[in-house]
């Protein structure tokens, strides 16, 4: 753990206070979308830009610095009858797939189908590749529009190369890491472009402590790294937060609240304690204990579902009022 950032004077706080005024959610975002997709690469540039913006309002953070391995894509190719379908990898090895017999939504649970070569497609996304699941065996995402093309063609052929990389990321904390009441976690890496998911969340959380810096005696707000893809099997995603858990189960266990906030600004504001959105926002080891404590803080779900881990996510899909609104909620809880 290693402190970046000297606390603030009282006249750094004056002038801190002047300076929130000029933060603007939106302007956060459409910086924080120049480094998509967030993963390796792109994640790390995004935790810079967050350690930036931090050190302009002389807020102080610190790291907690772990080793990952993430899938980097080196070739997807599907032929249908020979032709080309616009198709992205979605998994985590290498290999073909031969016909058509494993196409499935992508909806469907990833447990179900995590060994089995398929290619998929969201049903929710009408336009574009939504990649909303991975898998431990090779894997193709195609668009929905796709499917009559794959399903009318005789012979079907795919195959994907996949590296296995090393990665270093960091989850960046801010506010009490000894004995906070309150725990907000906000994922910053993303798959494909990720304004909705989960920009708006990590724009919500910096809004929150640049607008109530009061809270950050009592809350820990933690801009998660890794929460996309690992190799963690079968669980892949939520990396990060195991990392974090593994750390510090000691001040989770202590904490009055734990929020998740996650895909916000594209509709009204929900907190929910839903066992199954639990488990999806936040799968650390020891949910069945801190389930009491545990929220998930998210906006429009059926709108997300239509953009999930596309291109199509983007700044549009995203509005002012909502993210104000989501702000004023998540600082009613710290």
């Amino acid at each position: 753990m290693i402190l970046i950032h000297p606390p603030t004077s009282l006249l750094k706080m004056i002038q801190y206070y002047i300076m929130e005024s000029t933060f603007s959610q939106i302007a956060f975002i459409k910086n924080l979308l120049r480094f998509s997709p967030r993963q390796l690469k792109g994640e790390t540039m995004a935790a810079e830009f967050i350690k930036k913006t931090l050190r302009e309002y002389d807020i102080a953070w610190k790291e907690q610095k772990f080793t990952t391995f993430i899938p980097e894509t080196k070739k997807a190719i599907l032929l249908a009858d020979g032709q080309r379908i616009s198709c992205q990898a979605c998994c985590y090895v290498s290999g073909k797939i031969e016909g058509k017999d494993s196409l499935l939504s992508s909806l469907i649970p990833s447990r179900f189908f995590l060994e089995k070569p398929n290619i998929n497609f969201n049903p929710e996304c009408p336009k574009t590749i939504s990649c909303s699941n991975f898998y431990f065996a090779p894997a193709l995402a195609i668009p929905r529009g796709e499917v009559p093309r794959v399903l009318r063609a005789q012979k079907v052929n795919g195959l994907v190369s996949v590296k296995k990389v090393k990665h270093s990321a960091v989850n960046i904390l801010v506010g009490n890491t000894k004995n906070p009441r309150t725990l907000c976690f906000a994922p910053y890496d993303s798959i494909n472009m990720g304004a909705i998911d989960n920009a708006s969340g990590v724009a919500t959380v910096m809004d929150a402590i640049l607008s109530r810096p009061d809270t950050l005696t009592n809350t820990l707000y933690v801009f998660s790294a890794n929460e996309e893809l690992s190799y963690d099997k079968p669980t892949y995603w939520g990396h990060g937060f195991r990392v974090f858990e593994q750390r510090f189960l000691g001040i989770m266990q202590r904490a009055r609240k734990i929020v998740v906030i996650d895909s916000l600004g594209n509709g009204p504001t929900h907190i929910t304690q839903d066992n199954n959105l639990q488990y999806l926002s936040f799968p650390i080891k020891n949910i069945k204990s801190l389930r009491s404590k545990v929220f998930a803080m998210f906006g429009d779900f059926h709108h997300l579902m239509s953009v999930y881990h596309s291109d199509a996510d983007i700044l549009e899909g995203l509005e002012q009022k909502y993210l104000k609104e989501a702000t004023k909620k998540l600082s009613a809880l710290c």
